[in-house]
């Protein structure tokens, strides 16, 4: 359950244009997997993702695979 304060934000997220225009270009980037990306769009594409998630990362451990099959 989202509390009020999530509510809130994710409203303001969805009013703002640029935020919304961020997540197109995310979803249209994303469509086109087979398409190679140059050095400009993956620029873009984390400069987008910086605005979307602000926040540092928090840390992960590291996952040991004892068995990878490919």
């Amino acid at each position: 359950m989202l509390s009020e304060e999530e509510k809130l934000e994710l409203r303001e997220m969805a009013a703002s244009e640029s935020v919304r225009q961020e997540f197109r270009t995310m979803r249209s980037n994303s469509q086109a997997i087979e398409w190679r990306i140059g050095v400009d769009e993956l620029a873009h594409w984390l400069t987008v993702m910086a605005r979307v998630c602000p926040e540092t990362p928090k840390p992960r451990r590291f996952v040991h695979y004892t068995n990878v099959e490919i």
